[in-house]
This record gives structure tokens, sequence and C-alpha cells, in this order.
């Protein structure tokens, strides 16, 4: 190899160590910041935990100066009601605990979705939604600032067991004067008549408030919360942490990043109060969402953020995570009088809490407008969607989500059959030049620019477009990075098996793992055998005489190789599948009679094409740069004179 081939492939090697590197520091971290983190509950039984006595009156400011209710004594959270949303068929797919401390969800218990399927002590735990094991979805918050943290509200509820079944939760408490009734009520949300497949449920919360003393009650800075949200676990990315917004059609997220700034100082929490109305915001990470939408103006365009480091729901394992509330609208209460109780407000909230599923999500957009965004697809939405939802078309034949990416990779190649077979042999007529290309060369030695302007004259007389053999290539890029985008958002895949080795297509298809320096350096199969397909693909396809090009094939395997390694199994099936195939058509193509090399006649009066005016313009550009050296020439030579 020359020296810059050692180059790349030095460069390479860096990457792939950094990579492993950053997998085992991570690990580390993790292990050395459990110490100071609390243990998360399993199931959906809360840990003992102590609250704080409340305040005075930080949520509720009477009109006249009052007494300070006495504080409340400390309770333990305890789980007091339980809703289990099924789908049609009756399997049970979510439970939803509630806790006494704040009347709010503890937790969201995804039935049968594990945290882990390549790990042992983590393959028979369900993920849990809400990674805070102190407060609850839907807990009440009081004195939303930027400059200090709120106060959750601690009140003790109770169940109302006249107004609680199977599909509702109702629960009451008493704080300062006021009394709170929160109504929970499980909705499956349908298209058509059919139940949506996943995890479709939304929560109706119904608050109704109470003003039970003799002073008005002027409330403001009230806040409901939307949940808290790490990585489910250090196996998984934390850079898709994030919380999120809607307002009038504009999703945004953020990430915690946020409150670290590259300029300025870093901030505990965010208050945002500008912009529109809020329709919806939330918390989720790289499969899991956690979202509210304020309904019947019970929001405003406020809500509150803070970074706030998370227990993992593994033992001895923590990771930063975000949580955000929503601003509700100010209001006054009428005080209670001895002819008129005293006034009361309604609000009216959904909750959604679930996987990220795109196809499901789609169809939830009359409860939770535009919910699909936040599969994060970006620039790449169509041809995501349009992936996902073929991928799901196919799962519906094989139920295998493996043998699901096979067969809608192998429609990705038809479709883009009929360029991949023009580009072929658009290289192939390019390689027939490589005789006119080497004379061009031996006449113009120490000439690059007439070379050049050469070679694009022979493209020009026998109707060969250098770009013809990259088009392919150029095209699978968006393609590629649409699937990636598909990959990394989609909890189908999460602890989806292929075939033999490959158990979980959200994780590495690691076979076994040997030291290395300090090092547990996995042996993963898959992106091993798209490397190989890949340079056997390479080598099929015929030399073009574009240096770049073929420089670029060249490294292209070992750059995916580096790229893919480390990243889930599905996409080095994706890709592994595309060499497999493309190498199919490539001996098809093959097959298939070569044109002889011919000059062709240009059309008079026709329009000329855009490689035609490239051409063109670059022959005028060489004429006048040669022009301009010949005046040089003159001027130093009278010069001289």
């Amino acid at each position: 190899m020359d020296k810059k081939a050692w180059i790349v492939v030095t460069i390479c090697m860096i990457l792939l160590g950094v990579q492993f590197y950053m997998n085992k520091t991570r690990q580390e971290e993790a292990a050395a910041a459990a110490a100071n983190q609390p243990a998360v509950q399993q199931a959906a039984t809360p840990a003992p935990e102590q609250t704080a006595a409340a305040t005075a009156s930080p949520e509720a400011t009477a009109a006249t100066p009052a007494t300070p209710a006495p504080q409340q004594p400390a309770a333990e959270a305890a789980t007091i009601a339980t809703l289990v949303g099924k789908t049609a068929d009756g399997k049970e797919v979510a439970r939803y605990s509630f806790r006494n401390i704040g009347g709010s969800i503890s937790s969201v218990e995804m039935l049968g979705k594990v945290i882990n399927t390549t790990r042992p002590e983590l393959s028979r735990t369900n993920v849990l939604i809400n990674s805070n094991p102190n407060q609850g979805i839907g807990t009440l918050l009081f004195g939303l600032s930027e400059t200090t943290a709120p106060t959750f509200d601690n009140t003790v509820y109770t169940v109302l067991p006249s107004q609680t079944n199977d599909r509702q939760v109702t629960l009451v408490g008493q704080r300062n004067g006021l009394i709170i009734r929160k109504i929970y009520t499980l909705k499956p949300l349908k298209v058509g008549e059919d139940v949506i497949d996943g995890n479709a449920f939304a929560l109706d919360l119904k608050i109704d408030v109470q003003n039970t003393s003799g002073q008005t009650m002027d409330v403001r800075n009230w806040g409901i919360y939307a949940g808290g949200m790490n990585r489910i676990s250090t196996d998984e990315a934390a850079y898709y942490t994030y919380f999120v917004t809607m307002d009038d059609g504009d999703f945004d997220k953020y990430d915690v990043g946020e409150f670290s700034p590259w300029f300025g100082k870093k901030k505990e929490r965010i208050l945002v109060t500008g912009g529109e109305q809020l329709e919806w915001a939330g918390v989720m990470n790289q499969y899991y969402a956690s979202l509210i939408k304020p309904n019947n103006g019970s929001g405003n365009n406020a809500f509150y953020a803070a970074p706030t480091a998370f227990p993992l729901q593994v033992k001895g394992e923590s990771s930063d995570g975000v949580e955000l509330a929503l601003g509700i609208p100010e209001f006054s209460l009428s005080p209670k009088t001895a002819e008129m109780p005293g006034g009361q407000k309604n609000l009216s909230f959904s909750i959604f809490t679930g996987p990220k599923l795109n196809l499901m999500l789609d169809g939830m957009t009359d409860e939770f407008r535009m919910l699909d965004r936040i599969m994060d697809y970006g620039i790449f939405h169509p041809i995501s969607y349009s992936m996902n939802w073929l991928i799901n078309i196919f799962h519906g034949w094989f139920g295998n989500w493996g043998w699901s990416i096979v067969a809608m990779t192998f429609v990705v190649r038809l479709l883009i059959w009929p360029l991949y077979r023009k580009s072929y042999i658009s290289m192939k007529r390019m390689s027939q030049l490589q005789p006119h290309m080497k004379e061009l060369k031996e006449k113009y030695p120490n000439d690059p620019q007439k070379v050049n302007a050469g070679m694009m004259k022979l493209y020009q007389e026998y109707g060969i477009s250098p770009l013809g053999g990259c088009l392919p290539m150029l095209l699978q890029i968006p393609i590629f990075f649409s699937f990636f985008y598909v990959l990394q958002t989609a909890a189908e895949f999460r602890g989806a098996e292929w075939c033999g080795w490959v158990t979980d297509l959200s994780q590495m298809d690691t076979v076994f793992s040997f030291p290395f320096m300090g090092w547990e350096v996995p042996v993963n199969v898959l992106p091993i055998l798209m490397a190989a397909t890949m340079i056997i693909q390479m080598h099929m396809t015929p030399a073009t005489g574009d240096p770049t090009q073929v420089k670029i094939m060249r490294w292209m395997p070992l750059l995916f190789f580096v790229f893919c390694y480390t990243y889930p199994s599905a996409l080095a099936l994706y890709w592994t599948t595309t060499n497999v195939i493309s190498i199919i058509q490539t001996l098809i193509i093959k097959r298939v009679p070569i044109p002889e090399l011919t000059k062709v006649t240009p059309k008079k009066g026709g329009k000329k094409g855009f490689f035609q005016r490239m051409m063109e313009a670059q022959q005028a550009a060489l004429a006048e740069q040669q022009r301009q050296q010949q005046r040089n020439a003159q001027n130093d030579a009278m010069r001289r004179r």
C-alpha cells in the first residue's frame, strides 16, 4: 500500500479503538456513579421513600393575609391502584401503577418488553417508563421558576372506591385548604373499529381543584409533571434522551446539552414562557416516550425542564436524564362560605406513555396531533416512514423482523434496478476508454489540464457521463441513512430475533469476545460479512478510470466496517443483504452484451444536457486560462525588452 493507504488504515483502526474505549469507559463511569444513586424498584412496587413536608403556600396565594397551614407529616410512598392495558385479543401490554404520594403514575410497566435480551441479569425484567423513582407522572408542581427548584405535591391521596374500576382510578387528597381530585381513565386508541397494535393507550386525566378555605385563592406558577427519562440500560445510547415540545405544528427536541452550553453558565433548570401555546410536551429516550397534552385550555405556553441523574432499572447502574413539566394557566378560586361552596377549577389532560412505534403513533394523531414526529426521522422522514411501513407489512407476513428487513431490502434494490443496470453499463463503457486515456497521459505527461480536457472531450464524443457510475452509490447513501434513523428509534427491533446467533436486532451480534490491552473486544459476525461482501462487489465492478471514484470504492468496505461494527445488528443485516443482492444483480448484468464503443452524433438544435454544458464551460475556462498565460508571457517579454 502507498502512504495514503496506510494513513487511512491507521485512522480507521484508531476510530474503532476509540469506540471500544468509550464503551468501556461508559460502563466504568456508570458503576462508579452507582454508589451515590438509589436502586430503582422492580416491576410496579415503588421503594419506600420519605417525602418532604408541605410548606405554607408556594402554590396558592390568599388574597388576604392568612395563617400558614400546618405542615403535613411525612409519609411512605405506596402503590394504591393499578390499571392494565390490553390489546384487542386480550393480551396485556402495559401496567399503570398509581402511588399515594402526589396521586400520580409511579411507573408504566411494558409487559413482555425486557431491558436487554443479551444479558441474563436483564432479560427477565420488564421496561419501566418514568425513570424518576421519587415522583410520578401527573404530579402537580408549585412555584415553577428558573431560579429555584419547584415544590412537588407530596399530598397523600387515597382511592375513591365508588369511582374506581378496571378502566378508571379516582384519587382524592387535601392540601392547604384545597381538595384535589384526580380521575385517570384508560382509553384505547382505535383506527376504525380496531385497537392499534402496540401500546396505543392514552390516559385521560381530569383534575378538580376546590377551595375549602374561607379565603380567595389566587393560583399561579403551577405545573403538571410529564415524567423523568433516561436510557433503559448502559447498552443503549444516552444521546437519544430528550425533552420535546410541539406547538403550532412546530416540533422541537432538546438534549441534556441544553443545560451545559458551550458559552455561558451551566443551567440547573430551564423555564420557557414564550412562544405559542403548547399542544403537547414530554420526555423520551431511544425507544420510549412519556408525553402530556393539555385539553380545554388547561395548558399555556410554559414548560419547565431540568437535568437529573436517575438510577437505571438495574441495581448498580445509573445515567444522566431529564425531567419536564407543563405550565398550568393562572386561575382564582372563590372562598367557601356558609351559603356557597368554595370555587372549583377543572383541568383536563391526555397522557401517553409507550413505545416509539411509527405506525402506531401515526394512527394516534386524532388524540396527539403529529405524534409520529417523535420518531425523529428529520429530512429523511418520507423515505424512513416508507421503509418502516414496508418492514411492518412484511412482518405481518413472516412474523420475523430480521426476514422483514431482508424482504424490504430486496424491494428497495428491485426499485433501483434500472438505474443500477444503466450505471454498470456506463462504467463498463468508461473502462473501454482506457486505451484512449492512456494515450492522452503519454501525449501530455506534464500537463494534467490538457489531459482532463481531452478526457472530457472523449466523454462527449462517445456520449458517456463520468457521473453515471456514481449514481447508485450516491442514491444508496440517503437510503442507508434513512434506514439508520429507522433503526435508531424503532422499538420493534428491541429483543427481536432473526436466526442463529442474532438474538436481538437492536444489539450487536456478538458471538464471543477476547481480551486485548484491557478491553473486551467483541467479535461481531454481520459487520465482517458486510465488509467481505462489499469487497467482492467492488472487485466485480469494472474500473472506470476516474481516480476519485476508484479511491472511494477502495476504502468504502473499511469505512463502513468501522462505522457499523458496534452498531445494532439490524444495520449490518440491511447492508449485507444489499451487498448480496448487488452481487447477484452484477452477475445478471454481466450476461448482457455491452454495446461497442462508438462515437455519437450530436443532435442539431437539441437542448444541451447538464453534462454537456459543464464540459463546454470547462473547455471555455481552460481556453481563457491559456489565453491569460499567453498574455502574461507577452507582458513579461515586453518588460524584459
